[in-house]
């Protein structure tokens, strides 16, 4: 397959690394992260072990048409990666959304409608721990599940195949990917764990183990969960308080030694991913009218610490 991966970060380096061991891939990543990877190649260490060569370039390769486009940039730049992509695709193009939150994949969805484009939209979560260490060098810290399924409902039996041979093609190049036919829910349950996380971890410079240790991070962990569930199943996802807590303790537990994405933006006066995490569940909960404090509370405090240092830009 031709596959491009929008985002040359610790995932999409990853990603892109691994797959480029039996597909043309190429990597968009900034000037820095290109020049490396054209000069130097991409070079990934830990649990997988690999020196890769992929093309690498700031904008879509021109006279270039793509099987399969990945999106790994930070959820504010969905919209912004997709501009001018429509020379790049066919009817055959699948996009695939690695990101984290919610509405991903219906801003993916809305932008093919709004312009007529073709292509169908699959959603993916990653639970892989993948520290970026620099343009060209990745740690891959730890293994996690990802799943992959068609956001869309899709009867098409081409299709269908299709999205399974994506799949095989991760599984054939090292990663271990299982196809779901209830993507949504897995998406949902993700950003439910990560609100229940990144946040708490954030605001009070936490490791994540110690949202376990720590009795009172615990409680109000256990409480964004639930309050999650709540907006979750107001929205027809089948999930349960009982479910969400043991998976996101689980999560907590087996990174308990990392700093989390969002304290790691804190830390480095970058904008964090508040508004597609607690932000989209407290839109959720309001389309409900759905009262949900926690959420709101996370929300504003992240964004009040990062406007104080946005500010200073």
């Amino acid at each position: 397959m031709n596959v491009l991966v929008i985002g040359a970060g610790a995932l999409g380096s990853l990603v892109g690394g691994v797959l480029s061991r039996k597909h043309n891939v190429t990597i968009i990543g900034r000037q820095e992260q290109v020049d490396v990877l054209n000069r130097e190649g991409l070079h990934i260490r830990g649990l997988t072990v690999g020196d890769f060569h992929p093309n690498a370039t700031t904008g879509y390769p021109a006279d270039m048409s793509f099987d399969l486009i990945i999106i790994c940039v930070k959820s504010y730049n969905t919209e912004l990666a997709l501009d001018h992509v429509a020379p790049h695709i066919k009817e055959t193009t699948f996009f695939l959304s690695l990101q984290n939150g919610l509405n991903n994949e219906e801003l993916i969805s809305e932008k093919l409608r709004a312009d007529n484009l073709p292509g169908s939209v699959l959603g993916g979560i990653t639970c892989h721990g993948v520290t970026y260490k620099g343009p060209g060098l990745v740690k891959h810290a730890g293994k996690g599940d990802t799943f992959i399924g068609l956001y869309t409902d899709v009867r098409d039996e081409k299709t269908r195949a299709k999205v399974e041979q994506i799949v095989q093609a991760f599984n054939d190049a090292g990663l271990e990917v299982e196809l779901t036919g209830a993507i949504r829910r897995e998406i949902w349950a993700k950003t439910i764990i990560n609100s229940a996380i990144n946040p708490l971890t954030a605001i009070t410079g936490s490791r994540n183990g110690d949202l376990l240790t720590d009795r009172y991070l615990r409680e109000m962990m256990d409480n964004l969960v639930e309050e999650g569930v709540e907006i979750a199943r107001s929205h027809d996802i089948d999930i349960t308080v009982e479910e969400l807590i043991r998976r996101t303790h689980a999560v907590a537990d087996r990174t308990k030694n990392n700093i989390s994405s969002m304290l790691q933006d804190i830390t480095r006066k970058r904008r964090t991913e508040i508004e597609s995490i607690n932000g989209a569940l407290y839109d959720k909960a309001k389309l409900k009218n759905i009262y949900a404090p926690l959420n709101r509370s996370m929300y504003h405090m992240i964004n009040a610490i990062q406007r104080q240092y946005m500010k200073e830009d």
